[in-house]
C-alpha cells in the first residue's frame, strides 16, 4: 500500500470578547492550506455558556460509553446518532456556514490527494470537545477522521525530525496499579494480556520488541530506561486533572506508585523529567489512561498529554479522552504499532487504527486523540529489510545454479560456524536461497536452526531486539518443532514477557501435549509472573501446570516440589507440606528436600 503524503489544511479555533461588552464570539481561520489561507471569520454554534458546554460534554460521554450498543450491528445505534449530530452540527458551523472557510476547504481537497486536518484549538471553551468526531454528510464514510486525520496541533519552541530506527520499534510498557479507594484496581494480567494480543503478530516477525517496566512507580521506569534506547512509552493506568488554584492553572497528571504500593500523582513535568533520558530516541507516549486528554470545560491546557507536549521535545502524544474498552484497545494497538513499524507517519499510524477499531465498535474509533508538533508527522525512519528475489528471478537461474548454491549453502552449515558475524552471512544467503526455494521443507528447516543458533548468541550478547528477532524468523521457517518455542519462551522470560512466553509454551504443549516437562516450564513461567506482580491468578495456574506435569510422569521430585512453592506462597500450607512429603520419598537421599521442608515449615510458623 503505498505511503501517503499529506499536505495540511490548518484551521484555528479561537474566541474574542467583542469591543463594548457581551458574550464571547468565537472565530475560524485557515493558517495554511493546499488553496491558501482565509481570514478570520465568526463562527456561530449553537452552544455558547459554559454551563450548555459541559452538558453538552456529557451527553457525548454517555454515548461513547453506552457498552451494550456500541459493538451492535444493523440500524444506527443512540451513542452512534449522537455523536454524528455532533459532529455533523460542529461541521456545518465551522466548514459550511462560514463562506471563506467553506470555499478554502472544498478547493484543497479537490486540490490535494491526501488531506491533513490541523486544528489549533485557541479557544479553552472548545478544547474539550471531541472534534475527532467531525461529520461531512457530503463525504462517505461521513466521520472525516476515519478517512484522513485529524490532529490537535501544538507549537512549541525547537525543530522535529525522524529519527532512524534500525531493527525493531523498541516499545515500554507500564502498568501503574494503586489499588486503592480512590483508583479503581486495575487487572494488570488483563492488561498486558489485551496489548500483548495486539501486537503479538509484530513481535514474532521481529518487527516490534515490547517489553514491560517490572513495577509501577518511577524509580521502576527509571531504571528500565537505561536498559538501551527505547522509541515508544505506552503507559496503562489511571489519570486526571488537579483543579486549578489561586494563581496556578489546572495541571494533568498519570497515577503511579511509591515503593510502598501507595498511589503518587505524577504530574506531566515529573514524567518528562523521568523520561528526559530517553529524550534522543524517545518520539512518542502513548497514554492509555481515560481522563489523559480530557479538557474540562474552559481549560485548554488541563491534561497530561498537553502537558507533555509542552516539555518541547517530544513529537507526539496519543491519548484518550474517554474510557476505551479491551477489544477497542487490542484492535488499535495492532493496527497502530503495525502501521508505524511500516513506516508511515504518526497521524497516519492513528487514522489506521481507527479503522481498526471500527471494525469492533461503531462509537470507540474517535477516542484516541493525536497531539502533535512534527509538521509532517513523521516521527520514525524505520529501515525496511532488503526485499528477498522473486519466483520470476528463480527461473531465470538454471537449476544446475541453484543446485550449486544450495550445496554450498549446506556445506557452509555442516562447517559449524560458532560467530555471530558467521552466522548472520549464513541467515543472509539462507534467506536469499529460501526466497529462490521456497518449497524446499529441508532448507528451511535447516535455516531456521541458524537462526535458533544465533538468536541463542545474540540473547547471551544482551542483543535482545536482535535476539528476538531470530527467534521470530526461527519459528516462521520451522514452526512444527515445540523445542523452538520453548526456547523463545525462555528468552520472553528473560525480558518481561510473560504473556508472549505462555502463549509460546502453549504452543508447544500443542505440538507435543504429552510432554510432562513443558506443563512444568509452563508452571515456572507462571510463578515467575506472579513474583513481579504478586497475583493469585497466576499462581493458580502455575499449580494447575504442574499439577497436569505429575499426572503425567508421577516419578519426577521437582514437579512435586513446584507446586509445593507454589502452594506456600497462597499460604496452603497442608499441600505444600503433602507435596514436599511425596517428593521425599521419591527422593529419600536428597538431603535439599528435606532442608526446603524444614524451611516451609518454619515460615509458616
Amino acid at each position: 500500500m503505498p505511503v501517503a503524503e499529506y499536505e495540511d489544511f490548518e484551521l484555528e479555533i479561537g474566541s474574542d470578547l467583542p469591543v463594548g461588552g457581551g458574550p464571547q464570539q468565537y472565530y475560524g481561520r485557515v493558517v495554511r492550506s493546499p488553496a491558501g489561507e482565509a481570514p478570520k471569520a465568526q463562527v456561530k454554534f449553537w452552544f455558547s455558556a459554559p454551563g450548555e458546554l459541559a452538558k453538552l460534554r456529557g451527553e457525548l460521554e454517555n454515548a461513547v460509553l453506552e457498552i451494550d450498543d456500541k459493538n451492535r450491528q444493523g440500524p444506527t445505534t443512540r451513542g452512534e446518532q449522537v455523536l454524528r449530530d455532533f459532529g455533523r452540527g460542529v461541521f456545518r458551523s465551522v466548514f459550511t456556514d462560514v463562506p471563506s472557510i467553506q470555499r478554502i476547504y472544498e478547493r484543497s481537497k479537490g486540490a490535494a490527494q491526501d488531506l491533513r486536518i490541523k486544528l489549533r484549538i485557541e479557544a479553552a471553551d472548545l478544547a474539550g470537545l471531541p472534534w475527532e468526531y467531525l461529520y461531512d454528510e457530503d463525504d462517505m464514510p461521513g466521520f472525516v477522521s476515519l478517512t484522513r486525520p485529524i490532529v490537535r496541533y501544538l507549537e512549541t519552541a525547537g525543530s522535529v525530525g525522524r529519527m532512524g530506527v534500525k531493527g525493531p520499534l523498541r516499545i515500554l510498557g507500564m502498568i501503574a496499579d494503586p489499588s486503592t479507594s480512590e483508583w479503581p484496581k486495575l487487572n494488570v494480567v488483563k492488561e498486558r494480556d489485551r496489548i500483548n494480543k495486539g501486537i503479538d503478530s509484530l513481535q514474532h516477525e521481529g518487527k516490534v520488541d515490547f517489553q514491560w517496566v517490572p513495577g509501577g512507580s518511577g524509580r521502576d521506569l527509571m531504571k528500565k530506561l537505561l536498559e538501551g534506547e527505547w522509541h515508544i512509552f505506552h503507559f496503562i493506568g489511571h489519570g486526571g486533572v488537579e483543579e486549578a488554584s489561586p494563581g496556578v492553572g489546572a495541571s494533568g497528571f498519570v497515577v503511579m506508585v511509591d515503593e510502598d504500593g501507595r498511589p503518587v500523582k505524577k504530574f506531566a513535568s515529573d514524567l518528562a523529567m523521568m523520561l528526559t533520558g530517553a529524550k534522543r530516541s524517545m518520539r512518542l507516549i502513548m497514554l492509555n489512561c481515560c481522563e489523559s486528554a480530557r479538557i474540562n470545560v474552559g481549560d485548554r491546557f488541563g491534561n497530561p498529554a498537553i502537558g507533555l507536549m509542552k516539555t518541547g521535545w517530544l513529537p507526539a502524544v496519543v491519548a484518550m479522552q474517554f474510557p476505551i474498552t479491551d477489544s477497542a484497545a487490542i484492535s488499535m494497538s495492532e493496527g497502530f504499532y503495525a502501521a508505524l513499524a511500516g513506516n508511515r507517519s504518526i497521524d497516519d499510524a492513528v487514522t489506521l487504527a481507527r479503522k481498526f477499531i471500527q471494525e469492533k465498535s461503531r462509537v470507540e474509533w474517535g477516542i484516541p486523540v493525536l497531539y502533535m508538533r512534527s509538521s509532517d508527522g513523521r516521527i520514525f525512519d524505520v529501515e525496511a529489510p532488503q526485499p528477498l528475489p522473486t519466483p520470476a528471478e528463480a527461473a531465470r537461474l538454471s537449476k544446475d545454479m541453484l543446485r550449486q548454491r544450495r550445496d554450498e549453502f549446506m556445506e557452509a552449515l555442516a562447517a559449524g560456524p560458532a560467530t555471530i558475524e558467521a552466522l548472520e552471512e549464513l541467515t543472509r544467503r539462507g534467506q536469499e536461497l529460501h526466497g529462490l526455494l521456497a518449497d524446499d521443507g529441508e532448507l528451511s528447516v535447516r535455516l531456521a536452526k541458524v537462526y535458533f543458533d544465533l538468536g541463542t548468541l545474540q540473547h547471551k550478547q544482551k542483543q535482545i531486539p536482535k535476539a528476538a528477532a531470530s527467534f521470530a524468523y526461527m519459528l516462521k521457517l520451522d514452526p512444527a518443532k515445540p523445542e523452538y518455542f520453548v526456547r523463545r519462551a525462555n528468552f520472553n522470560v528473560t525480558v518481561g514477557l510473560y504473556e508472549n512466553a505462555l502463549n509460546d509454551i502453549t504452543e508447544a504443549i500443542k505440538l507435543k501435549p504429552k510432554n510432562p516437562e513443558f506443563y512444568w516450564i509452563r508452571g515456572i513461567v507462571s510463578m515467575t509472573a506472579a513474583g513481579i506482580d504478586d497475583k493469585r491468578g497466576y499462581l493458580e495456574e502455575a499449580i494447575k501446570a504442574f499439577g497436569t506435569a505429575i499426572a503425567t510422569n508421577e516419578n519426577e521430585p521437582k514437579y512435586l516440589v513446584s507446586r509445593a512453592n507454589a502452594y506456600a506462597q497462597i499460604k496452603d500450607v497442608a499441600k505444600a507440606q503433602n507435596d514436599m512429603d511425596s517428593a521425599i520419598a521419591l527422593a529419600p537421599d536428597n538431603i535439599d528436600l528435606l532442608v526446603q521442608k524444614a524451611k516451609m515449615i518454619a515460615e509458616a510458623a
